[in-house]
């Protein structure tokens, strides 16, 4: 508590404004989720064969798991000196490697085309739409769809958010009553940190948008919403009647764990999960657009109002 008084007690003027524009996006995106909840549809039976589901799953937990950290590893050396390497050539390579990865992906699912789910997968009345897949997820993309998954997003993430918050402060209390062990550490990405201390009008802020709100957002769709949902819903559906739902909270788990964050493990859960609604019923382009909105929201109040951002 003494803590939350002093950031609170170093609020300016744009960290209220930040605090504002948060709780009103999430009073929001409360009346965005109703919506989305009413909306017609219901989700189809998988049509990928086992074979393009195992092959998907497992060329997607490999590219986020081992060719973006090898390439970047590879690149990281190319810039290093003997006083290591700098901040921008870290977030440079984290984007060589984030579009390597996405290029594995890519090269795969031309190979193998079921092996990257792009179209949408929830039914309605109307006709199926033509075309290939891309071009399905295309017709499903619109700012509209996405500002209703984004401000979606925004309502589970604060709820989310007050949730962990709320669990952590009890588990330090009962840590310094001797009744459970010491929590994790309540401490933002390192992400966060490397915002803070870099100047915007520098170069080096450029290579963080870059890798943030481009590299990331499609990366990690192609991997998560692309290969990886679509194999566990496929493996599921052989022996398990609710596999959607089962396959949505697995995707969410192993989202929120591939990013090391303990502080942010419970939002970024809900986040990867509803993600693959999203996918369902709009496609992975609109996914893209909604993670890449969602990053470059958060990029921008990090360096207009740090100390609410950070709290």
């Amino acid at each position: 508590m003494d803590e939350l008084t002093q950031s609170l007690d170093a609020f300016g003027l744009w960290d209220w404004v930040c605090v504002v524009a948060n709780l009103l996006t999430a009073i929001i995106g409360i009346y965005a989720l109703k919506c989305w909840r009413n909306l017609p549809g219901k989700a189809g039976t998988p049509t990928t064969l086992i074979s393009d589901a195992i092959m998907g799953l497992c060329t997607g937990i490999l590219s986020f798991g081992i060719i973006f950290g090898m390439v970047t590893g590879i690149v990281s050396q190319a810039f290093s000196t003997h006083f290591g390497i700098s901040q921008a050539h870290l977030f440079t390579s984290a984007f060589c490697g984030q579009l390597a990865a996405a290029a594995s992906m890519l090269a795969i699912s031309a190979l193998a085309p079921r092996t990257l789910d792009w179209e949408p997968s929830v039914g309605t009345d109307e006709p199926k739409p033509e075309g290939s897949p891309l071009r399905q997820a295309l017709r499903g993309f619109s700012l509209p769809r996405v500002l209703l998954a984004l401000l979606s997003i925004f309502a589970l993430g604060l709820a989310a958010t007050l949730i962990w918050k709320g669990f952590h402060i009890a588990w330090e209390q009962l840590f310094l009553h001797g009744w459970a062990g010491q929590p994790p550490a309540d401490e933002p990405q390192e992400i966060v940190d490397a915002v803070l201390k870099t100047d915007v009008e520098s170069w080096r802020f450029a290579t963080i948008v870059l890798a943030v709100t481009i590299g990331a957002p499609i990366m990690e769709e192609l991997a998560f919403r692309g290969m990886i949902y679509p194999g566990l819903l496929r493996l599921g559906a052989v022996t398990e009647r609710h596999s959607r739902w089962i396959a949505i909270v697995l995707t969410g788990a192993l989202f929120s764990a591939a990013h090391l964050s303990p502080s942010a493990a419970l939002p970024l859960f809900a986040f990867g999960a509803f993600m693959c609604l999203v996918r369902d019923r709009y496609g992975l382009i609109t996914c893209m657009a909604v993670h890449c909105s969602f990053n470059l929201w958060n990029l921008v109040w990090l360096k207009l109002a740090p100390n609410a951002s950070t709290l």
